[in-house]
């Protein structure tokens, strides 16, 4: 599995207000779905801005790994997969985490006035292993 440069990877996007309050620091919880990242932040941006010219607040999520990970198999994320894709001659890699894979809130940067340009910054810590994790968090209202 290839491990992300500096043990991060990244997801652009939007965040609706009404769903900003659940990812306060310290929050433990599972994303109900698949959660694409990618270790380009040309990529993050571009989501940003889409989700921006719809309509929603921008927000960058930090997806921190234990940067043990890069040396030890015993510190890698055992719930996410290295995905390169390659449509119509470009290739887009990504860190595809698997459905109920669990998340700490490590910090929140909103911003104000919002936009692409200057997005919320959410930065989560991806647990190591989803069995090692309550199988009760709450479920993300939104990733």
């Amino acid at each position: 599995l290839r491990f992300p440069p500096a043990a991060c990877c990244l997801r652009g996007g939007g965040l609706p207000d009404a769903h900003r309050a659940f990812f306060a620091p310290g929050v433990k919880y599972r994303v109900p779905g698949y959660l694409a990242t990618s270790f380009d932040r040309e990529v993050a941006d571009r989501f940003m801005y889409q989700a921006f010219e719809e309509g929603l607040p921008s927000v960058l999520w930090v997806v921190q790994l234990d940067p043990r990970g890069a040396s030890s198999i015993a510190y890698r994320c055992k719930q996410v997969n290295y995905v390169e894709s390659s449509k119509f001659g470009d290739a887009e890699a990504e860190f595809l985490f698997a459905p109920y894979s669990a998340f700490t809130v490590v910090s929140v940067a909103p911003s104000a006035p919002n936009s692409y340009l200057a997005p919320h910054v959410i930065t989560l810590a991806a647990a190591v292993d989803n069995r090692l994790e309550p199988e009760d968090l709450p479920l993300a209202p939104w990733y």
